[in-house]
């Protein structure tokens, strides 16, 4: 939709002067998305002058779910990141021997424990004094990193954007 209107005016230091605003809205893209574009326009004896113009682009259906797709991804890497580097310092603090009696150990203790209990017992733990070389936290992160990457790949696929399917001529 073109729409177009005309402020013819005169001045006594500018003559044939008039204004023309022009509003196209919604002008379909080649992409799917649409456009309005708004500009204001002034003539005079110097020549046409564009005074104010806007360009609104609202973006396209595939582009949308493209944006959802990226966010969903985003969430699951962080909680899966974040799941990783719980279990990176319960790791580092077992490695080192922390002591268990200081709160902040115990509590990432007690907050990693449940992502390390399905692994325990798959790799026995060499001790070497006061440290632990635990290897449940190992396959853990790896583990839990292959599911946040598998997650990734399943949302992409479902929510793809669809593509034209070309069929050819005879």
């Amino acid at each position: 939709m073109t729409e177009r209107k005309i402020d013819a005016t005169t001045t006594p230091e500018q003559t044939n002067v008039y204004r023309e605003t022009v509003n196209t809205a919604g002008t379909p893209m080649d992409d799917g998305s649409t456009r309005d574009v708004f500009q204001e326009r002034v003539s005079g004896p110097a020549g046409e002058q564009v005074m104010r113009s806007e360009h609104i682009s609202v973006p396209s259906d595939a582009t949308r779910r493209g944006i959802g797709v990226t966010r969903i991804k985003q969430v699951l890497y962080f909680i899966f990141g974040a799941i990783n580097v719980l279990l990176v310092i319960r790791f580092v603090l077992l490695l080192l021997g922390a002591n268990q009696g200081s709160p902040f150990v115990d509590l990432i203790y007690g907050l990693s424990n449940v992502f390390v209990l399905p692994f325990n017992g798959i790799f026995g733990d060499p001790v070497f004094g006061a440290s632990v070389f635990e290897w449940a936290s190992i396959v853990g992160m790896i583990v839990y990193s292959l599911i946040a990457y598998g997650l990734a790949r399943v949302v992409e696929l479902i929510y793809a954007p669809v593509r034209p399917t070309v069929t050819g001529g005879s």
